[in-house]
C-alpha cells in the first residue's frame, strides 16, 4: 500500500512539474508575441480601417501594452517564483515523502496557475469592450488578441483535467 502511495505522489510530482513548465512557455510565447502583434496590428489598422476605427484600435492597443503586457510579465513571474519554491520545497522533502505529500496540497499549484491565467484572461475580457463588437472590421483587425484568449482559456481547461490527480 505504500509503494502505491508513493508512486501516486511521484505521478502527481510529474504533472505539476509539467505544468508548471507548460504554464511558463505559454507565458514566455505570449510575451514574445504580443509586441510583435501589437506593431502588425498598427499597420493593418492603418491601412484597412478609417481614422475613427484605427483610433478605437490604437486605444485597445494601448489598453493592451498598459494592462496585458504587465500583468502578463507579472504572471510570468509569479508562476515562475512558483516553479521554483516548487523544485525546492521537492528537493529539500525528498528523504521524506509523506512530507512531500502534504507540501503539494499546501502548494495547491492547478488553483494557483488557473488563477493568475484567468486575471489575464478578465483583462483582455475588459479591454475587449473598448470596441464596438459590432463592428466587424476592427473585429477581424484585432483577431491575434481574441486567439490570446482562447489559447489562455484552455490552458486553463487543460489544467483542471490535472486537478485531481
Amino acid at each position: 500500500m505504500e509503494k502505491v502511495k508513493r508512486l501516486k505522489t511521484l505521478e502527481k510530482l510529474l504533472v505539476y512539474d509539467r505544468l508548471l513548465r507548460f504554464s511558463i512557455d505559454l507565458l514566455t510565447g505570449i510575451k514574445e508575441e504580443l509586441k510583435a502583434d501589437i506593431e502588425e496590428t498598427r499597420l493593418i489598422a492603418e491601412s484597412v480601417l478609417d481614422k475613427e476605427e484605427s483610433k478605437k484600435v490604437e486605444n485597445f492597443l494601448l489598453k493592451i501594452e498598459e494592462l496585458f503586457l504587465l500583468k502578463t510579465d507579472e504572471v510570468l513571474d509569479h508562476i515562475y517564483d512558483e516553479y521554483e519554491v516548487f523544485n525546492f520545497e521537492i528537493t529539500f522533502l525528498s528523504a521524506i515523502p509523506e512530507e512531500i505529500e502534504r507540501e503539494l496540497e499546501r502548494l495547491n499549484l492547478v488553483e494557483t496557475i488557473n488563477t493568475k491565467l484567468q486575471l489575464l484572461i478578465e483583462i483582455l475580457d475588459e479591454v475587449f469592450c473598448l470596441v464596438p463588437a459590432e463592428n466587424e472590421r476592427i473585429k477581424i483587425v484585432l483577431t491575434p488578441f481574441r486567439v490570446y484568449k482562447e489559447l489562455l482559456l484552455h490552458a486553463v481547461d487543460f489544467n483542471k483535467k490535472f486537478e485531481k490527480v
